[in-house]
């Protein structure tokens, strides 16, 4: 057995499985590209803030408070959770907070079964989020506890943002209770009915032809706003109402078809 894994780690790259190999296509060892699997990997979708922060005059990256930073974040988080949901049950949605380039904001969307990240991936094909393209593959990785590195959960991890396994980035426990919490209550109503024990498909979720249009100045109007008018029962609260909430899903959907729109110079339909 031991001479069988022995030679299985010289031909195969196993930082490869969670795209953690730094020499990328000029890797000597073979990488797995696999053809279906639950997971699927958008590199570098994730624009870290402190990453991307304009220089100041005395031409040092402008602080982003970090309150600010975890709103970014959040809201991004949940733009893509709800964006995928629509194509099946999502059992992990983990970005990556690494700084090396092969690694640096990858996102890995692990659903329930094979044909929902099937769907999603063909979903995906020519869409954009925030301007950028977004490049679906699937990933051979479905158990990320051995992908994780548990000294970054620990705070131990002495290498730093460029270890090579995946730093996974949290979100608040209020935000992956809505998120996450859904398929406990699909759950629980089913047990409670005989019959339909699926949930029916209309989400209200259409995002249409591309991902939210987010520019790189959020304090600025038509920026993020208050992201309770997003999720109310996030934290606690109802929607913002008059004055300074984010827009409701409703004005978002429409939003962001009328983006596609100019994007496609007018023409076109929704995806």
């Amino acid at each position: 057995m031991s001479g069988v894994l022995a030679a299985f780690l010289l031909t195969f790259c196993v930082a490869a499985a969670c795209r953690a190999c730094r020499h990328g296509d000029r890797c000597s060892r073979l990488h797995n590209k696999p053809t279906i699997s639950q997971t699927i990997l958008i590199p570098n979708m994730y624009q870290n803030p402190v990453l991307n922060a304009p220089l100041g005059p005395d031409g040092l990256p402008v602080q982003v408070a970090p309150e600010e930073v975890m709103e970014h974040y959040e809201d991004f988080y949940e733009d893509v959770f709800e964006e995928l949901a629509q194509y099946g049950e999502i059992e992990n949605l983990n970005v990556c907070d690494n700084l090396a380039d092969h690694m640096v904001g990858n996102v890995y969307v692990k659903f329930r079964d094979e044909e929902s990240a099937a769907k999603a991936l063909q979903a995906l094909q020519g869409r954009y989020y925030a301007g950028r393209p977004v490049m679906a593959e699937f990933s051979p990785v479905t158990d990320f506890r051995e992908a994780t590195c548990r000294q970054y959960e620990e705070n131990t991890c002495n290498r730093g943002g460029y270890c090579n396994f995946m730093h996974i980035k949290p979100i608040g426990k209020d935000l992956r209770k809505v998120l996450f919490g859904r398929y406990k209550r699909r759950e629980e109503r089913s047990r409670s009915r005989d019959h339909d024990r699926r949930r029916s498909p209309q989400r209200g979720r259409n995002f249409g032809g591309d991902f939210r249009n987010r520019g790189p100045d959020r304090r600025g109007g038509g920026g993020y706003g208050d992201r309770r008018g997003r999720s109310p029962d996030r934290r606690g609260g109802g929607a913002g109402g008059a004055g300074g909430g984010r827009d409701n899903s409703a004005e978002r959907r429409a939003r962001i078809a009328s983006w596609n729109r100019d994007r496609t110079g007018g023409g076109g339909s929704g995806g």
